[in-house]
């Protein structure tokens, strides 16, 4: 798969409603499902509304690709504004862990802890997916 480069205005635009979805979310002005799945993120990451705003807007950006459900494995794109350097990463569920190839990079032990924005962009799409409302 070739680098695919998203515009960088489109970027900063999903970047800027995503930080505002969520602090709606949070505030409960809000209430669809996708801050269903903001509102579980953030109590699950405590803290971390950044980090679910990031999420969000790889999920926007319709950066996550399914490659089998069968096994449960999704691609998603690289978002050199975000932070990424390589052109995709594998994100997959083993067992009931999600596990990301960014993992295996750089600062790879530190994603693993606080998990990476590629899982929680995977995860707003199995939501989205699963309530029948992915666009």
């Amino acid at each position: 798969m070739g680098r695919v480069y998203l515009d960088e205005r489109a970027v900063k635009f999903a970047a800027k409603k995503a930080r505002e979805k969520v602090r709606r979310c949070v505030r409960g002005l809000d209430r669809d499902s996708v801050c269903e799945v903001v509102n579980e993120l953030t109590v699950s990451f405590a803290g971390r509304p950044q980090w679910v705003a990031r999420g969000l807007a790889r999920y926007m950006l319709q950066t996550v690709k399914p490659l089998n459900l069968r096994v449960k494995a999704w691609l998603v794109e690289g978002v050199p504004m975000l932070g990424d350097r390589h052109a995709s990463y594998l994100v997959w569920l083993d067992g009931d862990k999600y596990k990301c190839t960014c993992f295996t990079h750089a600062y790879g032990y530190v994603r693993q802890a606080r998990i990476c924005t590629h899982i929680a962009a995977v995860m707003f799409y199995r939501r989205q997916r699963l309530l029948g409302e992915e666009e």
